[in-house]
């Protein structure tokens, strides 16, 4: 038998009021939190200043769980690591997360102004272009198909293979001793 008329589910949405304390002191200066754009039940990470192009926030915070122990992939993203495999960094409790969990799905590329970096098995961040005061931050999973973003990512290993190989990294310590 079919239902008509039958209500659809309504989803429960995201309020400021819990938005936990720690979320709010450790928000960037540049940043607040205001309902979003994309998805009229979460709250969304919004521009309160300018914020140019290479700006990297980070890292999103979390738990460390395995993928079936995740019970919302909306708040997450994997990261591989090498002892213990394929692993979310799950934010899915506010609790455990940071201002990083509010950024939301760009519903295509041409939307997104960040792109999620891994850098030493953790989420970063980076935004593609200048982000102008009222304009919500907003990220896109499926970075390296666009060259901008396949350029910035091809950056930031370069810099990281650099900062190991710079003569900073592998000089011992300089000691000093006090007469």
């Amino acid at each position: 038998m079919f239902l008509m008329n039958a209500p659809e589910p309504v989803a429960v949405a995201e309020t400021l009021a819990e938005v936990p304390d720690h979320v709010l002191r450790g928000l960037p200066e540049e940043v607040r939190l205001f309902p979003s754009a994309v998805d009229k039940t979460r709250i969304g990470v919004w521009a309160t200043k300018p914020i140019l192009k290479g700006k990297k926030f980070g890292p999103f915070v979390g738990d460390k769980k395995k993928r079936s122990q995740v019970k919302n992939n909306v708040y997450m993203w994997e990261v591989y690591y090498p002892n213990l495999g394929w692993m979310c960094i799950d934010a899915t409790d506010p609790e455990k997360g940071n201002w990083l969990r509010y950024v939301n799905w760009a519903c295509s590329g041409e939307e997104q102004n960040l792109f999620p970096l891994e850098i030493n098995r953790a989420i970063y961040y980076k935004t593609l272009k200048p982000i102008a005061p009222g304009e919500e931050l907003l990220v896109w999973y499926n970075g390296e198909d666009n060259p901008e973003i396949a350029a910035a990512i091809e950056e930031e290993r370069a810099s990281a293979r650099s900062k190991r190989s710079s003569p900073k990294s592998r000089k011992a310590p300089e000691v000093t001793w006090n007469q």
